[in-house]
C-alpha cells in the first residue's frame, strides 16, 4: 500500500470530520477566527497534497520553503572572473596547470567541469555529463514547484468545503428563531473561503513561483558555466571566451570589467 496516498486521503477525510464535529459542538470562533475552517484548510490542504506525492517529497516541503525564503543569490561576476582567469592560465601554461586551483573553486558545477577538463575528457563527454547533471537538478527542483502549486490549488477548495460546512450549520440554526446568531454564523462561514484563497495566493503560489524562478536562474548559471568550461577545454583565446559569456547578457548587463 502506498502510505502517502492512504495517509493523505484518509487524513484529509478525518480533518473534515473533525471540522464538522467542532462546528456541531459550537467551537467556531468569532470575527475572522474560524476554528473548524483552520482545521479543514490547514490539515486538509497538506494531507490532500500528500496524496499527490510520495512521503519523501512531502517531508521535503520544509526544505523547499526554506530555499524560497532564504536563498543565497549567485555571484555571477565572481564565476565569470574565475572562468576568465582559468582561460588565461590555460592559454599560457596548459590545461594541467589548472589542477592546483580546482580545490579553491566553491561552485560545485564549475569545479566538476574544470576537473573533467584537467582529466582530459573529450568535450562531447564533458557536455553530456554536465547536461545530465543539470537535467537531474531541474527534475528535483520541479517537485518543489509542483508541490506548492498543488497545495495552492487545494487550499481554496478546502476553503469552499469549510464555507459549505459553516453555511450548513448556520442554516440549520435558522429554525431556532435567533436571527442574529444565524447572521453571525453565516459571517463566520464565509471566513473559510477567505482563509483558503489567502493561503493559496499569499503564500503557496508565490513560493511555487519563487522556486520556479530560482530553478531558471540556476539553469542560466549552469549554461554559462558549461559554455566557459568548453571554451577553456577548446583552448579558446580568453577574449573569445569572454565574448561567448557576454552573449548571455544584455549589452549593459555584463557584470564584470572586460579583459583589456
Amino acid at each position: 500500500m502506498d502510505l502517502a496516498t492512504f495517509c493523505g486521503t484518509v487524513g484529509a477525510s478525518l480533518a473534515m470530520v473533525a471540522a464538522i464535529m467542532l462546528e456541531e459542538a459550537g467551537i467556531v470562533g468569532s470575527g475572522y477566527m474560524n476554528i473548524p475552517a483552520t482545521v479543514m484548510i490547514g490539515c486538509g490542504t497538506f494531507l490532500s497534497t500528500m496524496a499527490n506525492f510520495g512521503l519523501k517529497h512531502n517531508f521535503n516541503a520544509g526544505n523547499w520553503a526554506k530555499t524560497a525564503f532564504f536563498n543565497t543569490p549567485h555571484n555571477i561576476g565572481e564565476i565569470i572572473t574565475i572562468i576568465l582567469n582559468f582561460a588565461q592560465k590555460a592559454r599560457r601554461e596548459g590545461l594541467l596547470a589548472l589542477e592546483g586551483d580546482i580545490e579553491g573553486i566553491h561552485d560545485r558545477f564549475l569545479k566538476k567541469g574544470i576537473q573533467l577538463v584537467v582529466d582530459g575528457v573529450d568535450p562531447e563527454l564533458i557536455e553530456a555529463v554536465m547536461d545530465i547533471d543539470t537535467t537531474s537538478m531541474r527534475a528535483r527542483h520541479k517537485f518543489g514547484e509542483e508541490w506548492f502549486m498543488c497545495a495552492g490549488g487545494m487550499a481554496p477548495t478546502m476553503g469552499i468545503l469549510g464555507a459549505i460546512m459553516g453555511l450548513t450549520g448556520a442554516l440549520g440554526k435558522m429554525g431556532g428563531g435567533d436571527m442574529m446568531t444565524t447572521i453571525h454564523s453565516l459571517a463566520i462561514a464565509f471566513v473559510a473561503s477567505f482563509y483558503g484563497v489567502a493561503l493559496a495566493n499569499l503564500v503557496l503560489i508565490p513560493v511555487a513561483g519563487k522556486l520556479k524562478f530560482l530553478d531558471h536562474e540556476e539553469a542560466f548559471m549552469r549554461d554559462l558555466i558549461m559554455t566557459g568550461v568548453l571554451a577553456i577545454q577548446a583552448g579558446d583565446n580568453p577574449r573569445i571566451v569572454e565574448e561567448k559569456l557576454k552573449a548571455f547578457f544584455s549589452p549593459a548587463g555584463y557584470p564584470v570589467k572586460s579583459i583589456e
